[in-house]
Parts: structure tokens; sequence; C-alpha cells
């Protein structure tokens, strides 16, 4: 017989208690009774409430023999003085413990070890909800739920293969190669991970899905996958980026010719023929590459942008090759928009502003006009020459708003010109992108048409002869259009674009304009001088205006007019000056004397 450390006993409930363990019973009976261990109610004082079926069905008691029993009379007295000295405070302070080995002695007076766990609510009655299972059943439930979870385990690690698989091609997909590249840049320690990301997109598959249907272009980049995979070392990682492009992890320190020999034969081996359907299919592929580590940190998603952006220079320039990313040159690159996004900031900014280089008659010495040249004034390093930023713009948005402002500005500096009495034609440089651009001859006209009162022959635009004879038929068009509104051109820097006189006959031109660099060397330069002689002829030959830049000395001025050059623009005559400037200096001009060397020298001819 067991002993307790008290009697055995039945506790007698008065009428409210009868109530409610007989409520507490009926609505709890229906839940309790379905828990797959043994389940048992009692109060504070030990008083059993309830016993659902399990107890009755592996200990033998009947669930209403149970109600109103000291809980003490199923435990030893080991178990007793457990409850008394770990579980009483354990409930009290965490109202929860679990997995507890005790004895319980069955309605047939047999000793049986079980696992309880227990919770205690409180409130206005306190109650415990003991969990009791046989410690065989407990032990099988926890090796049932060993190989649940192992399960669960393989189950987990089926779905994870599954979800960093292409399911078309079988090889890793596009979320697989990203976080294996973000595992290899987050653990490595500088220079202890390196490794080379090729982008790899097929040559000519839409032909194939437009000519044989998207069946059978999905056999070839099938097979197309398969035969890359056999062509690879154990630590490569092939993926399938989307559509037929793949990326190809090549893991290992490996110099450029390394790389270009695994990819040289990746590319032979898709350039083989494949078989579909008994139809041989031919396609072939355009990788681009770059490397890991570099200078500065970076990131898988920008990796693989550089690959792609390699990738599309092999296409680019012939495609079936292999294409290195130049870093050094992406770094200029980025270099270069920064200072473009800077630009068109100062834009914003009013920090351009037009400088005016006064043309005279060198035989009368009148002023005839001004050419407009773009500063700029930079918070930080001061007043900028064109050089400083224009090369920068060369065939950008920006530079296309730069010279749009340019436009504006000059016929709305004429404007204010003549407000003052003075009927100056301004000049502008254009740039040949700028020329060619959509907007180009409705900008133009915009511009015109917001400055009515300036006559357009006012205006006069200054096209580069490199940048004409790059497309003379375009060129010709836009400039014919630009005299149709009445807007005079000239052709820049004449002598230096190897022009022939079929681009003469074919641009529509009101004035030749000669380049600096022969008016400077006329004086020492036989052969200089004699193209001189030849460009003034040819000015002469297609009824042309003709103007000569660096004019530097008077000597200068002199052998011009000598060769029958008679407008002239240099430091001689003046240095480009602000707007607010001109007027001042066409006053001084005409009474400074060289009105008079002029004419004197142009009668000593």
């Amino acid at each position: 017989m067991w002993s307790f450390l008290h009697p055995p006993r039945v506790l007698s409930l008065d009428d409210a208690q009868r109530s409610r363990v007989q409520a507490m019973s009926e609505a709890e009976s229906i839940s309790i009774d379905q828990f797959p261990t043994g389940c048992l109610v009692s109060d504070g004082q030990r008083r059993i409430l309830y016993a659902n079926r399990y107890i009755q069905d592996h200990f033998g008691y009947r669930s209403a023999d149970l109600v109103e029993v000291d809980l003490f009379t199923l435990l030893n007295r080991a178990s007793q003085i457990m409850y008394e000295t770990y579980l009483v405070p354990l409930l009290e302070h965490d109202g929860y413990f679990d997995e507890l080995r005790l004895t319980l002695q069955t309605a047939a007076g047999e000793s049986c070890a079980v696992m309880v766990s227990a919770r205690c609510e409180y409130g206005n009655g306190t109650r415990i909800y003991w969990s009791v299972s046989s410690a065989k059943r407990s032990e099988q439930l926890f090796q049932e739920l060993t190989e649940a979870r192992a399960l669960l385990e393989q189950k987990n690690s089926l779905l994870h293969n599954l979800a960093e698989q292409d399911y078309l091609t079988g090889i890793r997909n596009r979320d697989a190669l990203t976080r294996r590249l973000e595992q290899i840049i987050a653990t490595g320690l500088p220079g202890q991970q390196t490794f080379a990301l090729a982008f790899i997109d097929l040559d000519g598959f839409k032909a194939i899905n437009d000519d044989h249907g998207h069946a059978a272009g999905d056999q070839l980049l099938r097979q197309v996958a398969e035969r890359m995979s056999d062509n690879l070392r154990s630590n490569d990682l092939l993926a399938r980026f989307g559509g037929d492009e793949f990326i190809l992890l090549l893991q290992g320190a490996m110099g450029e010719s390394m790389i270009r020999r695994l990819l040289g034969r990746l590319l032979e081996e898709i350039a083989r023929p494949f078989e579909v359907d008994g139809v041989a299919l031919s396609v072939s592929a355009s990788i681009g590459v770059t490397v890991y580590p570099q200078a500065t940190d970076i990131e898988p998603d920008q990796l693989i942008r550089q690959a792609d952006q390699a990738m599309y220079e092999a296409k680019r320039t012939g495609r079936n090759q292999i294409r290195f990313f130049n870093v050094q040159q992406a770094e200029k690159d980025v270099h270069r928009r920064t200072e473009i996004d800077a630009i068109s900031d100062a834009i914003t900014d009013n920090q351009f502003e037009l400088y005016y280089q006064p043309k005279v008659d060198m035989r009368s010495g009148e002023v005839m006009g001004a050419e407009a040249l773009i500063r700029r004034n930079h918070p930080e390093h001061g007043l900028q020459p064109p050089s400083a930023f224009l090369p920068l713009l060369d065939g950008t948005e920006t530079g296309i708003t730069l010279g749009q402002w340019v436009v504006r500005r000059a016929v709305e500096q004429i404007r204010e010109w003549r407000r003052q009495g003075i009927d100056m034609h301004v000049s502008v440089n254009i740039a040949g992108y700028h020329l060619q651009h959509p907007d180009f001859l409705e900008h133009l006209r915009a511009t015109l048409t917001a400055f009515a009162a300036v006559p357009n022959n006012r205006l006069e635009l200054e096209v580069l002869e490199s940048s004409a004879i790059e497309d003379v038929g375009q060129a010709a068009r836009v400039l014919q259009l630009c005299r149709m509104m009445g807007v005079k051109v000239s052709l820049d820097d004449f002598g230096t674009g190897y022009s022939t006189l079929g681009h003469l006959r074919d641009l529509p031109l009101d004035t030749l304009k000669i380049d600096r660099r022969f008016v400077q060397t006329m004086l020492t330069d036989d052969g200089d001088r004699a193209i001189l002689r030849g460009v003034i002829g040819f000015a002469g030959a297609f009824d042309c205006g003709l103007i000569a830049e660096g004019v530097e000395t008077i000597q200068h001025a002199g052998a011009l007019m000598d060769l029958g050059c008679l407008w002239g623009q240099g430091y001689y005559i003046a240095r480009p000056m602000r707007a607010c400037e001109l007027l001042e200096w066409v006053e001084r001009w005409r009474q400074s004397g060289f009105v008079e060397k002029f004419g004197a020298l142009h009668e000593g001819l």
C-alpha cells in the first residue's frame, strides 16, 4: 500500500460547488474528451473536478468516481513529495510546467509511470489542467514526433530545392543564383572569395521560337542547359536567369585567359547543332563577364548588371563572342553621369552665361555682329570655358537642354540690344547631335515666335564642318528649313572636316568660317596660306560670305584682306565679353583708331 503525506479523503461539496463542477463538466467535457492524452481538472485544494475518457480507458477510473477525490489518492509518496516541493511553487510562479515523470496508481492497484504536464489558471476559482499519458506512450509519441519532424525537414528540403530550381531546365533559377552570390559576398573576407560571373544570352533564339514554335524552343533551352552543365567544373553554378538568358558562376581564382578558355568551350558547345523533333537547330551565344572582388564594395545585383552590360557589348560588336566588363571605364561613366547631373542642376541654378566676341569688317571697321560663347560661373571653380563641360554633354539630353538655352538666350539678348539702339547679329554654335534632334526645328520656331520683335535673320547658326558632313543629307534638310525661316547658316571651322565640293554644293550656307589654325600660321606657312587662298576661292564660287577667326595681329588682318577675306574675328579685335560690356566696347572701338588703322591698312594693299 502507498503511504501518504495526507490520508486519502473524499471532499464533500456543497450545492454551489456541485453546481459549479457540473457546469464545468457540461461546458468543457466535449472538448476535453477529444484530447489524445489523459486530462484531469483540479482546483487549488487538489480536488479533482473532471477526468476525461482517456483516464477511464487507460487507467480504469470512471470519471464519476474521481470527482471530489483528492488528487493525492492517485500518486505514490515520491510523486506526492514532488507535487508539494516542486510542482506547487512552479505552478504558482509560472502557471505551467511540461513533461514531468510521476508514478500513478491505476484502478486495479498497479503502479504506472506517466508523463505529466500542467497549466494553472487563476481567477475566481483556481483550476489546474493536467495532461497525463503513460511514459511508454509518451516515448512512442516522442519517436513519432521525431520521425514526423525528420519527414517535415525532408519535405522542407525538397520544397527548398524546388524553390531554387528552374521549372523548365532543372538547373538553378535566378533566386538561387542571387542567394548564392549574397552568401559568398557576406561570408568571405576581403581577397578570400574570388569568382567570375558570366551572363550568357542565346543568339538567334527568337527566330527558332517564331519558326518552330515555343515547344521546340523549350526543348532547345533544356538541351542547351544540359550541354553547358556537362562542360562545367563541379564547383561552378549554372542558373537560368529567364527566357534564353543564363548566368554562370565560376568560383575560384582565375586569370582572364583561363576564364576565356572555359567560356570559349561553352561557346563551341552551344554552337554545335541541336536536334529537336528530328530537326537540326543552331544557335550561338554572346557572353558578358565581370569579376569579383573589385576595388569598391558591390552588391550581387550590381555584378549581374555589369555582366549583362558586357553581354550587350558582345552582341553589339558581332555576337558569338566574349566581352569583359571594364570596371575602370564604368567608374569613368559613373563620374561622367555625376558631372552631367551637376551640369543639369547648374542650368536650373542659372550658372551659365553667354559671352560675346565681336565680328568686324576689317576694311571699314564696322561691327558686323558677335559670336555667342557659353561660360559657366562655377560656385567653386569660378569662370569655366566650354571645354570644361561641353565634351561631357556630347549626345546627351542635358546637352540638348543647354543648346536650347543658348539659342533662346541669344535671341533674347538681340532684343535687349535692339531696345538700346544697337542692331546686332548674333551667331550661336550648334552641335551636330543637337541639329539632328527631332525637336530642334520645333524649339527654334517656338523661340523665334516668342521674340517676334527680333528679325529672324539677326540669328545665325554656326555648324561645325565635321558634324555637318557626318550626315550631309539630314543636315542639309534641317539647315534648308532654318533658312526658310530667315535664319542665317554658317559652316564653322571650315577646312578641318575634309569637305568635298559636293558637300559645299549640297549644304545651304550663308557664310564659311575659316578655322583659326590656318590663320595663325598663314604668315609663316606657305601651305596654310595656299589653303586659305583655296577656301576664299570656294566661298566666291559658291556665293558665300567669308569670315576668318583667329585674327591675333594687324599683320594677320592685312594678310587676310590681301587674299580677299574682309571679315574677321580674334583677339586683336576683341576678346569675348559679357553682354553688358559689348555696347561700351563698340563705342570705344569706334573712337580707338582701330577703324582708321584697318582703313589705312586696306588702302595700303
